[in-house]
């Protein structure tokens, strides 16, 4: 190759050091974003029973809530936040220390009843709050429920009221 440029009078755009040096730099920026994929990504959750959520539920010290009102109308986001304080009055979760977090178009606010104070998040951020704990996610959506192996997942639909019913008993499996 070196020859055919000397015959043809044209410098290489780039000296072989050049470009050892330029391929060192792709491989490092590889590595860091592969890293930072495998360090900053939620571990994955597949979908499960009810009971195996429930029995981690059970069993943790600590349980989650995270309120999604992201794309909800008013009477949906209403309803959301019903949801969980209707599982939470009922006594399910006295004992635990309780993480709430609450998601709209601004981003995401979280409070902690260990640690009575609160924080501004993303939504990724809120998600990975939850590695350890077991959450329950209320959202909009068609109404469900589905479950996973760390969380459930509760959707809204737009005729839901806050007479709604919104419960784990009702679709714990056994």
């Amino acid at each position: 190759m070196k020859k055919e440029q000397a015959a043809s009078g044209k410098k290489p755009i780039l000296s072989e050091g050049d470009r050892n040096a330029l391929f060192a730099v792709l491989v490092v920026m590889a590595i860091g974003v592969a890293s930072y994929a495998l360090l900053f990504s939620a571990p994955a959750d597949p979908e499960a029973d009810g009971s195996e959520f429930y029995a981690r539920l059970t069993a943790s010290d600590t349980a989650g809530f995270l309120f999604d009102v992201r794309g909800a109308n008013d009477a949906q986001a209403s309803a959301i936040y019903q949801c969980g304080v209707d599982m939470i009055s009922k006594g399910r979760f006295a004992g635990k220390a309780l993480v709430n977090i609450g998601c709209s178009e601004e981003g995401c606010l979280a409070t902690n009843t260990a640690a009575n104070g609160s924080s501004k998040l993303t939504y990724d951020q809120a998600l990975k709050k939850f590695t350890a704990t077991p959450y329950i996610l209320i959202k909009s959506g068609e109404p469900s429920y589905k479950f996973y192996q760390r969380h459930m997942e509760i959707a809204i639909g737009k005729n839901m009221t806050q007479n709604s019913t919104c419960d784990i008993e009702a679709t714990k499996s056994g």
